[in-house]
């Protein structure tokens, strides 16, 4: 009984530390998106109000307030480096394991020049259902950073949600335009 606990555990700790494809990109963009709020916040542009505590925010303000008044809050505390350190681990797993098959330089190189922008306008790449899906997640990119720089409020639960819709929907619609070709 013992082994098929031992062996459970095991099973789910190398899933997380020698991800899919799949979940290797999840862990590169969403460590790249957390590096990058980071940083807004280490340099006050994450909101024009406030300062973000990830300790508090990832914790549901359990630990301490979520949101700390810009003027009065500290620059710098440990739950930022925990959460750097959390979403550089993230993106390094990711990093390793997309670029295991030809290497880093190769890997950034398929990344510049892939062809995904066919996929915007051209219906034999999966029909109507891939140009929607393209549109939408690439239009949820737009709309997040858009909002985040013209208003200067990167943490806007709205933004937020309007985001994820448009980009799950995207992806969705996308992966339905490649079932419905590997099906015929």
């Amino acid at each position: 009984m013992s082994n098929d606990v031992e062996n459970a555990e095991s099973g789910m700790l190398e899933i997380l530390t020698k991800p899919s494809k799949t979940l290797a990109n999840w862990y590169f963009w969403l460590g790249s998106l957390g590096l990058f709020l980071a940083v807004l916040n280490l340099v006050d542009a994450i909101h024009p109000n406030y300062r973000v505590s990830w300790g508090g925010l990832l914790t549901f303000e359990l630990t301490n307030d979520a949101f700390g008044d810009k003027d009065t809050a500290a620059a710098f505390v440990i739950s930022d480096a925990v959460f750097m350190l959390l979403c550089g681990i993230l993106v390094s797993l990711g990093v390793r394991t997309l670029s295991a098959e030809q290497g880093v330089g190769e890997w950034m190189k398929s990344m510049a020049t892939s062809n995904w922008y066919n996929d915007l306008i051209e219906p034999e790449n999966g029909g109507l259902s891939m140009i929607i899906g393209t549109w939408l997640a690439l239009g949820s990119i737009l709309f997040y950073f858009y909002w985040g720089i013209t208003s200067t409020t990167w943490i806007d639960p709205g933004v937020y949600s309007w985001s994820i819709a448009m980009m799950a929907s995207g992806l969705v619609l996308r992966m339905l335009a490649t079932v419905e070709e590997e099906s015929d």
